[in-house]
């Protein structure tokens, strides 16, 4: 049984952090939460910022079983293995980053990169949440930012994201207007 993560898994993990990053800071959004989460993980601490960077990942685990499922491609297996690889990246530099705190005696970084993690994991749930729940209000404020990150998971265009999105809104808004017409005849 081959246990040992390839050195390639993890340079694919670390790029994908960054590449999602940038797409995220791209948006309102994205910098709302990222100071959001910075200020939090600065306020709280290292073993906050390490319990919620767990917690995000787990929670990005399921909502990704939750579309597989809701797209009927299920493979436990290969999440398994990319949830593992993610809490072994995510834990080499969360400590790394807690120890050279420890040595200076500055929690800031630790924070940074917690923030990081907490910010990539969170945003990934959110697209798989607004893919099966299409009509949370929470969920559709962020949209538009989101529509990246749907289209990767589906490994479809953007543009097709919002045309089905918005197709979606579209027949929302008709049942909407024919249940209240009805309601007043």
């Amino acid at each position: 049984m081959d246990t040992i993560i390839p050195m390639t898994k993890i340079v694919s993990i670390v790029q994908h952090i960054f590449e999602r990053l940038e797409v995220i800071l791209a948006t309102a959004w994205g910098w709302l939460l990222t100071l959001g989460v910075l200020l939090l993980n600065y306020i709280a601490g290292n073993e906050f910022a390490v319990g919620l960077v767990v917690a995000i990942t787990v929670m990005d685990a399921i909502w990704g079983i939750a579309v597989s499922i809701k797209r009927g491609k299920f493979a436990l297996s290969e999440l398994a293995r990319q949830t593992v690889a993610k809490f072994a990246v995510y834990g080499c530099a969360m400590l790394t980053f807690i120890g050279i705190d420890r040595i200076i005696d500055m929690t800031l970084t630790a924070s940074a990169i917690a923030a990081v993690i907490i910010i990539v994991e969170f945003w990934s749930s959110c697209g798989s949440m607004l893919i099966i729940y299409p009509n949370m209000p929470a969920l559709k404020l962020m949209k538009k930012a989101l529509i990246g990150e749907i289209a990767s998971k589906l490994n479809i265009e953007p543009e097709e994201v919002e045309k089905v999105l918005s197709e979606f809104d579209k027949k929302k808004r008709t049942t909407k207007t024919k249940r209240s017409t009805h309601g007043k005849q």
